[in-house]
């Protein structure tokens, strides 16, 4: 696995018409892979006032066309590529990482439920996705959840920060590796652990 990381200029015309078009953002992402058929996990991190696309992918890809749109003009390279499998690799039973996760708990729905934006319906949900993705859940908060226009629906976003200790590695990786939560098709899912408050820092 892959974890790449690009940073996006905001001021560029380009770039919040990308940010604002999440089917235009799906298209490019995956023509970032030969063939343009990889389904790759992504998400949108805020990071030191700067925000990047983060990509979770099982081939490397290649950045270069979405730099030169939505990049910063004379940065080159404005991404980095980790071999993320390293990091899965260390997470064997027991181990305790914080983590960060972008995903959906439901699918699809045809209006707004306030009661699915609840804190702590949204933290025992994640327990529960837990028992069957291989960890235990030791503490989370959800700082952002959002309605996102699905056609004439809509999806949940939301996201969770904390700590949890992996009880089975073998299943917790493919969780990880395969997207957990629904929305996977839009590139939800995505999960990153770390020793540190977040991977990036490590």
């Amino acid at each position: 696995m892959f974890l790449t990381r690009m940073a996006l200029d905001e001021n560029r015309e380009e770039t919040r018409a990308f940010l604002h078009d999440t089917g235009r953002m799906q298209r490019e992402i995956r023509a970032a892979f030969a063939g343009g058929t990889l389904q790759p996990l992504y998400r949108l991190d805020l990071i030191s006032s700067r925000l990047w696309l983060v990509v979770l992918s099982r081939l490397r890809p290649n950045m270069m066309l979405l730099h030169e749109r939505y990049g910063y003009p004379g940065v080159f390279p404005s991404w980095e590529t980790f071999d993320y499998d390293e990091t899965l690799y260390e997470a064997e039973n027991g181990t305790t990482w914080n983590f960060e996760l972008t995903a959906a708990p439901q699918g699809v729905v045809p209006s707004r439920d306030p009661a699915l934006t609840d804190n702590r319906w949204l933290v025992q949900w994640l327990a529960r996705q837990g028992e069957r993705c291989g960890f235990e859940l030791k503490s989370a908060k959800v700082p952002e959840a959002d309605w996102i226009p699905a056609d004439d629906a809509y999806i949940l976003e939301a996201v969770w920060e904390g700590v949890l200790t992996v009880k089975d590695q073998d299943i917790f990786t493919w969780a990880v590796s395969n997207g957990i939560g629904n929305g996977r098709e839009n590139g939800l899912g995505l999960m990153t652990i770390a020793r540190n408050h977040t991977f990036w820092e490590d």
